[in-house]
């Protein structure tokens, strides 16, 4: 039933012999109880009025929020704090270049940043610190920077050859000074068995780096400074020497040759040989070759050895112009044995 028809019915069945005035104003009042009822209180309407205004900024916000977050995108800038960061297109999400060249994915991420890309880009700075500091991703630059530089170095093998190499240089630089200080006793006629030690120790205390490292790193049986060692030294710096005379004398247009025999302490008879040539500078020179051991002093005996000689050391016998001996019969005697034949 309608409360307004009940209300109506009570008061027409109370007073049924009253005038139409009464029922105009039983009417009147009616209305105005109804309309009473109908609209809300101000505390009402002020209630309402806050939570339609509340609505409103909810969906405004949700809005906002729904157009920001489909706004956001891979941002380029960010591959200069993260070299590693490269975007795909096709997959339309950003990839780890150096995990993904490894191809190796964690399971705690789903694949995220090797197979499957990452798209989160409201939390993308955090993510990609956190995958920066990752165990997987500092094994993978750690074998990123291995490979680079054994492409720039080379395989194994020519690194370990380029090693050899550098060990041989070093060596050679310390042999080196060895040598220098057998020639410096040598030429200065000091005894170079009793004397090699001291004067090695003298130069290693003076700064000598290489060669300082060559006898910590040798081993005791090869440092080189045995009384073996130091004629080994002596005899191959004859041999430069001797070397070095040789190509000046084959460069001369004419030569003399002096020679004379003596016996040295085991009583073995041996040739002394010198020879004399002008030089590039047109200045004489004078210098001694060798000594030849002789089987006999016999004139026949001198002049094969000193034939023999010229031609082993490939001297042009042609450009033989003078020679020089002693008084001795086998060389300027009364027949001059030596230099007729």
């Amino acid at each position: 039933m309608d409360i307004r028809s009940f209300f109506c019915g009570a008061s027409s069945s109370k007073s049924p012999g009253h005038s139409s005035s009464s029922d105009t104003e039983d009417k009147i009042d009616s209305n105005q109880s109804d309309t009473e009822f109908l609209e809300p209180s101000p505390a009402k309407k002020r209630l309402i009025v806050h939570e339609k205004h509340a609505k409103e900024r909810l969906t405004t916000h949700e809005k906002s929020k729904k157009i920001t977050a489909s706004s956001r995108k891979y941002n380029k800038k960010w591959e200069e704090s993260f070299n590693w960061l490269m975007f795909d297109k096709n997959f339309q999400g950003a990839f780890c270049k150096v995990c993904r060249k490894r191809g190796i994915s964690l399971q705690r991420t789903g694949g995220t940043w090797i197979s499957k890309p990452f798209t989160n880009w409201k939390k993308a700075i955090e993510k990609m610190k956190i995958h920066a500091k990752s165990d997987i991703h500092l094994l993978s630059c750690e074998a990123e920077m291995a490979a680079a530089t054994a492409l720039q170095e080379g395989s194994v093998i020519q690194q370990l050859q380029q090693i050899n190499d550098e060990e041989k240089l070093k060596n050679r630089m310390a042999i080196k000074a060895l040598i220098r200080c057998t020639h410096f006793l040598a030429r200065r006629h000091i005894p170079h068995t009793t004397n090699f030690d001291e004067l090695i120790d003298l130069i290693v205390s003076c700064g000598a780096e290489d060669l300082k490292g060559f006898l910590e790193r040798a081993r005791l049986n090869a440092t080189y400074t045995s009384k073996v060692a130091v004629v080994e030294f002596v005899e191959a710096v004859g041999l430069w020497a001797e070397e070095c005379l040789l190509k000046r004398l084959r460069q001369a247009s004419h030569f003399s040759i002096m020679a004379d025999e003596c016996t040295d302490v085991t009583t073995t008879e041996e040739l002394s040989i010198f020879f004399r040539w002008v030089n590039m500078d047109g200045q004489p020179v004078e210098h001694f070759l060798d000594i030849v051991p002789l089987k006999a002093t016999d004139a026949k005996t001198i002049y094969s050895a000193l034939v023999e000689f010229m031609k082993d050391k490939n001297i042009q016998i042609s450009k033989l112009v003078g020679m020089g001996f002693d008084g001795a019969a086998t060389f300027s005697g009364k027949h001059m044995v030596c230099r007729v034949s």
